[in-house]
């Protein structure tokens, strides 16, 4: 991990990492480190270590290349986002970003409140977000009549 910063109430982490399959691990455990922090439970810290998992894998395949994988994770209230992106002189072999993979987008949709993804410059990259389940939320038909 390269930065970790708090600004009220804030906590932004930035971890870069080898596209490696058996180095996909760190990311998970810095998901989780975090989460713990925030107050996640054991049930919403495990969801997140999956997703985190299926975002990198969403971003540069299973496969291993010569490019680096930057992980942003920023954590305010009871909410992570986590940004994932890759870089190198290509685009990856492997990415699933753009193709229709209803696995992957199903595994995300039952793990977190929220994910996305994007192309910038020909290089994938995705982000999602979860809050604790424990959270209050808003009622989506709050104020209707």
């Amino acid at each position: 991990m390269r930065r970790m910063k708090s600004v009220a109430g804030t906590t932004s982490v930035d971890l870069s990492i080898p596209v490696r399959a058996d180095l996909v691990v760190l990311a998970r455990l810095a998901a989780a480190t975090l989460a713990s922090r925030v107050g996640f439970g054991v049930e919403d810290i495990e969801d997140l270590r999956l997703a985190v998992e299926e975002l990198c894998l969403s971003v540069v395949g299973s496969g291993d290349d010569d490019g680096r994988l930057h992980l942003n994770y920023e954590c305010e209230g009871d909410a992570i986002t986590v940004t994932c992106r890759y870089e190198a002189d290509r685009a990856p072999s492997g990415s699933r970003l753009g193709a229709s993979d209803d696995l992957s987008l199903r595994i995300l949709d039952a793990l977190v409140d929220d994910h996305g993804h994007e192309l910038r410059d020909h290089r994938p990259s995705a982000w999602l977000s979860k809050r604790r389940s424990d959270a209050p939320r808003l009622r989506r038909d709050a104020g209707a009549s």
